[in-house]
């Protein structure tokens, strides 16, 4: 259906009552062509609203426990290898480990345990965090388009 802006349609002549009458083509090369001014028409929408009930709990961030484990992992390596030096004397007799190839060695266990350590820290917060899990009610608006 049209919008004519609320013009009434009752005073103009009925086309289809002048079948008899053939258009000029010289009348037709001579009107300019104008367009139809139509107001903008606003789209129909419809919108659905569903209820869900869900679960709202923190959680850790696990990433952020194995980088902090790995961290304190590769710190307490550094602390072991610069506290323990091996006596210069002794390196010079018998076939010992330089102490960057301990800092080495212990880098690798340390950085491997301490990230075990931080992952079994982050199970742990979780597992107490989820014991403060709250149930709340959520409302999901979906819009669409109704296509006449």
């Amino acid at each position: 259906m049209r919008d004519n802006g609320g013009v009434s349609t009752d005073d103009q002549p009925d086309p289809a009552a002048d079948r008899g009458a053939q258009p000029h083509a010289a009348d037709e090369a001579s009107a300019p062509v104008q367009p139809e001014a139509s107001a903008p028409v606003e789209p129909v929408v419809e919108i659905e609203t569903s209820r869900d009930e869900v679960a709202v709990r923190r959680a850790p961030r696990f990433g952020a426990f194995l980088l902090v484990g790995g961290v304190v992992g590769a710190l307490v390596a550094l602390v072991l290898s610069l506290a323990f030096t091996p006596d210069p004397d002794r390196v010079a007799q018998d076939f010992t480990y330089n102490s960057g190839q301990v800092f080495g060695f212990l880098l690798l266990g340390g950085v491997a345990f301490g990230a075990a350590l931080g992952a079994l820290t982050a199970l742990i917060v979780d597992r107490t965090l989820a014991r403060r899990t709250t149930r709340v009610v959520v409302e999901r608006d979906e819009t669409h388009r109704v296509d006449d």
